[in-house]
């Protein structure tokens, strides 16, 4: 079977898994584990990446990963090398650490990252030794885990500066609060009793993608099954690059009632209107130019800014509806220009 391609664009949201050779450990003892922690906290800040979780197993880790500048394979070349060496002068040993090349599954975040994360988090418990475990001893193990980032969503005091935890907390219905925290972890425990395994994994489309039909016709038509970048006329919603960010502007303008030059200043007196504006900029335009360059067109804003306003503008449209309503008319505008 032929290995699934790469698909790579700004503010994609990956599954990221790699296993060790011959299925042998790829961590010996917590000093490895620390350092390997540490590295990809060193590369994930050099390649300006969001970790939103992770866990690490005996032989196999897997990492929830978003990219705002389309650039996974520079960090994963990086950071894979980078511990495979360290891994081998440590424990005087040659060769390869992983099975193959990494795992990359491309996620359609609004609708699977919740599931994704309940997924990577149930990890510790999912193995062979704890199959038949009581429900409660399974509930301490998971408490106790010190290899994953499950820890720092329930208890600020485990927080890691490696994470990024709002996004997935804003899906509970709040910011990051004692009460989003409490229902991440109720989601999390729903699960315990389930074969998640299943329900995820058979489900994936050419082996490398999670996500809604919509979803999977706008990847395959964008990205797959060419030799060449996809002609404008050929792009399908939202990658098409005919639209322009005055084209984007204009429809929230219209559907918002504001002025549109309004909408490009960052102390704009539509605040709603302008992280609608920003954010559908980002959906629409992240083939066509990286999101520095969007940044820049909407007032030198930096990529971080770009990424909290989109955690911070799905977490208001989760409880306003009056929001959710107006973002997604201006999409509707969009999808048929």
């Amino acid at each position: 079977m032929a290995r699934p391609i790469r698909i790579e664009y700004p503010g994609a949201f990956y599954h990221v898994t790699c296993r060790g050779n011959e299925r042998k450990p790829i961590f010996r003892d917590d000093a490895d584990r620390h350092t390997f922690l540490d590295m990809l906290a060193a590369s994930l800040e050099t390649f300006k990446i969001s970790l939103h979780g992770y866990v690490l197993m005996g032989n196999h880790f897997h990492l929830i990963i978003e990219t705002p500048e389309a650039n996974l394979g520079k960090l994963m070349q990086r950071f894979n090398t980078a511990y495979t060496v360290y891994y081998n002068r440590r424990h005087n040993r040659n060769g390869h650490l992983y099975q193959g090349r990494y795992k990359a599954i491309l996620i359609d975040a609004d609708e699977y990252l919740l599931e994704l994360s309940r997924y990577v988090h149930l990890n510790p418990v999912r193995i062979r030794k704890y199959s038949r475990a009581p429900i409660d001893e399974k509930k301490t193990i998971l408490e106790s885990y010190r290899w994953s980032s499950y820890g720092g969503y329930i208890r600020q005091r485990q927080r890691q500066s490696l994470m990024t935890y709002d996004m997935i907390l804003a899906m509970m219905g709040g910011r990051d609060t004692p009460t989003s925290r409490r229902q991440y972890e109720q989601f999390i425990l729903s699960g315990i009793t389930d074969d998640l395994s299943g329900i995820y994994w058979d489900d994936l489309k050419w082996q490398m993608l999670k996500g809604t039909e919509d979803f999977a016709d706008r990847i395959y038509s964008t990205f797959m099954n060419r030799k060449a970048p996809p002609s404008p006329s050929d792009m399908p919603l939202p990658f098409r690059r005919t639209l322009t960010i005055d084209d984007i502007a204009g429809h929230v303008a219209a559907v918002c009632y504001v002025d549109k030059d309004d909408l490009y200043r960052k102390r704009s007196t539509s605040a709603v209107a302008r992280s609608i504006f920003m954010e559908l900029c980002c959906a629409y335009l992240n083939v066509r130019m990286s999101m520095t360059e969007i940044g820049r067109e909407l007032g030198n804003v930096g990529v971080a800014a770009l990424s909290h306003n989109k955690r911070r503008l799905h977490e208001r449209m989760f409880k306003d509806k009056t929001i959710r309503k107006m973002y997604e008319a201006v999409k509707k505008r969009l999808d048929q220009a």
